[in-house]
């Protein structure tokens, strides 16, 4: 089983079977879901908007655990404490 797929579940409480469709294809949805092990389908657009944001494009990895810091940047409160993200300073305006 592969790293995503392992990451993806809960081995003592999850289902006893998890299916895992071949690349490009769904189960039960037309729509694109992000649920799949394939880098193609878990590679999305982050998109930050508002006054404190410096306008531009930005190409860097960013993993889902940043969203967290850096909205508390946004809002000049205290980082969560159990967050584990960076705050993406490159794109905030101070």
């Amino acid at each position: 089983m592969s790293r995503r797929a392992m990451n993806g579940c809960n081995l003592r409480r999850g289902a006893d079977l998890e299916i895992i469709p071949e690349p490009y294809w769904s189960i039960g949805s037309s729509n694109a879901t992000h649920a799949t092990t394939y880098s193609y389908d878990n590679h999305v657009p982050g998109v930050f908007l508002g006054p404190e944001i410096r306008a531009g494009e930005y190409n860097g990895a960013i993993a889902v655990n940043d969203i967290a810091p850096t909205l508390a940047a946004i809002l000049h409160v205290e980082t969560p404490s159990g967050s584990v993200g960076r705050a993406l300073t490159e794109m905030l305006t101070r």
